[in-house]
């Protein structure tokens, strides 16, 4: 199917899915009126939300838009887990509090299509309801255009979010173990070398996983001698982080890794592990991605380096 009508039909099923939420779990009512205006950013049971940097993504879009019109903001991120473990208010309190939420007179927008057109759909919600949103795009660019404003995706993020204490501790573990400043390089492979199923991607056989993993160690190998720093590992293969552990210089951050969207169940630490990789990568002297054959040119590592404007490359070999 074309590009084009593939987004048509997206944006039609989604527009179907909204209907079917407001009537399932949203009481409407022409003649209450909210207690209080907000924009929502919400990520629950009741819609998939793809993966942590296109929420956060999401959250960050509409926070600008919010800012750009002038509506109180909040985000409700409960599932698979609650944000707040990992995360707390910084400059702006984001965060929910009792009675504020309302299923009343309210609108839900599930706006998770690719492309601009979402987006323009964010333009016309009716701001005198209060709106609660799905969504996982970048659409600052979108509001350069449309509103000429320019926003700082980093500042943004500084401004709603800090670690949380728990959080902190995990990070400087690894940056006490370092002691220097440092590169980065993360490797996405998804399904490819078997350590987790993420939706229908597929996994290599044994020799094509070694295959890759030998790729992948000599290119590390190589940024290692262009660099001469100590060089942080972030990836989401717990198999590849071993395969490189008792490389001189290496400091690979260990630990499982799932989807959001593919495991709902996984303990804390589990989820843990995606949030010290993010705010790792943000403090590094520079960050690659390296993609090979069927890897994922991650987002996650591009937008962690927009949080300290951090230079970032991606590197395909």
């Amino acid at each position: 199917m074309p590009f084009a009508q593939n987004i048509v039909v997206k944006t039609i099923v989604h527009r179907i899915k909204e209907t079917f939420m407001r009537f399932r779990y949203y009481q409407f009512s022409f003649f209450r009126k909210n207690k209080q205006q907000l924009y929502i950013a919400v990520f629950d049971e009741k819609r998939t939300g793809f993966g942590l940097a296109d929420r956060l993504k999401g959250i960050i879009s509409l926070y600008a838009f919010c800012k750009i019109k002038n509506i109180p903001f909040r985000c409700a991120f409960t599932f698979p887990f609650d944000l707040s473990l990992f995360f707390e208010p910084n400059q702006y309190d984001w965060q929910l509090k009792d009675g504020e939420k309302s299923l009343f007179s309210s609108d839900v927008r599930v706006l998770i299509v690719q492309g601009e057109g979402n987006g323009r759909r964010l333009l016309w919600l009716n701001t005198k309801k209060q709106v609660h949103a799905y969504l996982n795009r970048d659409y600052l660019p979108l509001y350069e255009k449309k509103f000429n404003v320019s926003f700082d995706w980093g500042e943004l993020f500084q401004e709603l979010f800090k670690p949380t204490e728990k959080l902190n501790a995990r990070i400087n573990v690894h940056l006490e173990r370092i002691n220097s400043n440092y590169i980065a390089c993360v490797f996405r492979f998804q399904s490819l070398l078997g350590d987790f199923k993420e939706y229908h991607f597929p996994t290599l056989s044994s020799g094509g996983q070694q295959t890759l993993m030998d790729t992948c160690m000599e290119t590390l190998c190589l940024l290692r001698g262009k660099h001469h720093l100590p060089i942080l590992v972030t990836s989401d293969s717990s198999k590849f982080l071993s395969y490189v552990s008792g490389l001189e210089n290496i400091f690979p951050v260990s630990g499982k890794v799932v989807h959001l969207d593919c495991t709902h169940d996984a303990p804390e630490e589990v989820y843990m592990k995606s949030f010290v990789d993010w705010m790792l990568l943000s403090k590094a002297d520079k960050i690659y991605n390296v993609v090979s054959g069927k890897m994922y040119p991650s987002a996650f590592p591009l937008y962690a380096a927009k949080i300290n404007n951090v230079p970032f490359e991606r590197i395909v070999v």
